[in-house]
């Protein structure tokens, strides 16, 4: 079928040299058009004015999809007053369009804290921030305000905004409730009645799709006893791998369950003491068969394809992986950082550390944390120590630090700040003695020109600047700035005043409704 701007087409496949432009357009349009050829100057000039003519016309003549749904009810009024503060509002505005991620959580905090919702022009921004951000979302509910949730019922992509009233309490929640809240609900109800809350969850599995399943049953982790074995010996057994591994790892919270003292007996069986000559040690070997009852433990999983364990070291791999950390102790009567070292000396070293990080990680055992941060580059394990700082109490983690801090050669801010934001969850911030000791370097190196020529390190400035402790963000506004600086740092350095003005600002909020 033809439009209005198939008579164009022939001149604009051969040129106006080969074809001209005939007045086929009727009406006043056509009116329009013959009189703009009549008057152009010449040809390629009078095609130009029709296509313009074309084109003003036809977005004044479009017509929207006639909508045959009845309109949704109005929105109902807000009970929380929108900021009105012009200044904090331009920098919010700022924070969510060009801030990192931590900034947008800080931001929703501190204004749910202080009482406030976000202002209506803000709300499109923000449920967009909430679609990308999963983690954003429990912080963003409480300021959308009535009218947030009603915006969110009307697309799609916004829905998850929409489970259920943030006014919201008991059944309604659970019923009605995004994933998130009915998360929430449910650790509050363990909390407070561990068993309600076990039942609870039975009750719903069967009606969860396997990333709920998964997400819900690390609510067990809290009030976690032997009264849940038999919840999370029945999901070893589940059809989802992620759902198998958190009830793997919340069983090995529990020695003394049936399924970790099965893994310990296993493993007894392999690690065994040895006399060579006057002396004994302990001897590690991998079995050579899988066993008959591997398969109801969850031990017959196939080596991964491009897996550099081999078939023996694989199958210790997946039994160490089932072991209490405890054990290793007890059975050895070797510390972890005595472990750390006997397993290099085996030829079992990447089988058994893999193994034991992955342990760690499910039970967070401070001995071995400090164990292996003592040994990290030794271990040769392929992530980053980062996630077993995180694992550290806040104190311990920030001695760690500290010491490197004093040498920054021994393990340079490159290393040192990745670290700190990946143990740094949102919403978390460093200690004042430690914000203070590393603005104090970072102004050394914005004075030496050092910081602005160091892309590795300026990629992290913006969050850095974001998990600093509060007394500090006004030492940050004064670091030297020179003339001669490339605009990639100016581009960052300006980033960063705003997230120090933004915090500085939101500060001031919430202080201001402190009693």
């Amino acid at each position: 079928m033809s439009n209005v701007w198939t008579p164009l087409l022939p001149v604009a496949m051969v040129g106006t040299a080969r074809q001209s432009v005939s007045a086929s357009w009727s009406g006043q349009v056509g009116e329009m058009i013959s009189q703009t050829l009549d008057r152009a100057s010449d040809a390629p000039t009078g095609v130009l004015r029709v296509a313009g003519i074309l084109c003003i016309c036809g977005l004044a003549g479009a017509q929207g999809l006639v909508e045959t749904a009845p309109l949704p009810k109005a929105a109902p009024d807000d009970v929380l007053p929108a900021v009105q503060d012009g200044t904090l509002l331009a920098l919010i505005d700022w924070a969510f369009r060009d801030g990192p991620a931590r900034l947008h959580h800080e931001v929703c905090v501190a204004l749910s804290v202080a009482g406030y919702r976000l202002p209506v022009r803000l709300l499109p921004l923000s449920l967009d921030l909430g679609r990308r951000s999963v983690a954003l979302r429990s912080a963003l509910l409480p300021i959308l305000g009535n009218r947030g949730l009603w915006l969110a019922a009307q697309r799609d992509d916004w829905r998850y905004a929409t489970g259920v009233s943030t006014e919201g309490t008991g059944e309604a929640i659970w019923t009605d409730g995004n994933i998130e809240q009915r998360r929430a609900f449910l650790a509050s109800e363990r909390a407070e009645h561990p068993q309600a809350a076990r039942e609870r969850l039975m009750q719903a599995l069967a009606e969860l799709s396997a990333n709920e399943r998964a997400d819900l049953v690390t609510v067990l982790a809290h009030e976690l006893t032997l009264d849940d074995e038999p919840l999370l010996d029945a999901l070893r057994a589940d059809r989802s791998k992620e759902v198998r591994v958190e009830a793997l790892n919340l069983l090995l919270r529990l020695p003394g369950a049936a399924h970790p003292q099965r893994a310990m007996a296993r493993m007894a069986m392999q690690v065994i003491k040895e006399r060579v000559l006057l002396h004994q040690r302990w001897v590690v070997e991998a079995p050579t068969a899988m066993g008959d009852d591997w398969k109801v433990d969850n031990l017959d999983a196939p080596r991964p394809p491009h897996e550099s364990l081999g078939d023996r070291a694989w199958w210790l791999y997946q039994m160490a992986r089932q072991v209490p950390l405890p054990w290793w102790t007890e059975h050895t009567g070797m510390e972890a950082n005595e472990l750390l070292k006997w397993a290099q000396g085996t030829d079992w070293h990447e089988a058994l550390v893999r193994a034991w990080r992955d342990v760690l990680m499910a039970t967070a055992d401070p001995a071995w944390c400090e164990a292996f941060l003592s040994q990290w580059p030794q271990t040769k394990l392929r992530d980053d120590p980062a996630s077993v700082l995180a694992l550290l109490p806040r104190e311990r983690r920030e001695q760690h630090w500290m010491r490197h801090l004093r040498d920054a050669s021994e393990a340079p801010l490159q290393v040192l700040v990745p670290q700190m934001l990946g143990a740094c969850a949102a919403g978390d911030t460093l200690s004042a003695p430690l914000s203070k000791a590393l603005a104090h370097v970072l102004q050394q190196r914005a004075a030496s020109q050092t910081l602005s020529n160091d892309q590795h390190l300026r990629w992290y400035l913006p969050d850095l600047v974001c998990v600093l402790d509060h007394s500090v963000l006004r030492q940050i506004d004064q670091w030297p700035r020179h003339v001669d600086e490339a605009a990639s740092f100016s581009t960052t350095m300006h980033a960063v005043t705003q997230i120090v003005a933004t915090r500085l600002a939101l500060q001031q909020l919430t202080t201001s409704m402190t009693p």
